[in-house]
């Protein structure tokens, strides 16, 4: 059964403003919170009746965030005071190399 083509574009009009404001985020929260809403739009685009095509969109764009949310993890910076005493370090083998 085909839904109401207003309630159809609002659900795709939906995905496609929280698609584009999330184009790419190194945050996890971030990423966290685009899967939850896109878990509660698809969840309302079940309920008012959407178009298959649309709900096929939506859990395909929550999969995929998903996926991105579970694989990325937030890279580690070495502290400041490690990096020194690494640039200390080689100061002193570079100083005490005779060649």
């Amino acid at each position: 059964m085909r839904a109401d083509p207003c309630r159809h574009d609002r659900f795709e009009d939906e995905l496609a403003a929280l698609l584009g404001s999330k184009q790419s985020s190194d945050d996890e929260a971030a990423r966290g919170a685009l899967f939850a809403a896109l878990s509660r739009l698809e969840r309302q685009a079940l309920i008012g009746g959407a178009a298959d095509p649309t709900l096929r969109k939506i859990a395909e764009a929550r999969f995929l965030v998903g996926i991105l949310r579970d694989a990325m993890r937030p890279s580690r910076i070495a502290p400041l005071r490690s990096l020194l005493r690494l640039t200390a370090q080689t100061h002193r083998l570079a100083e005490a190399d005779p060649a």
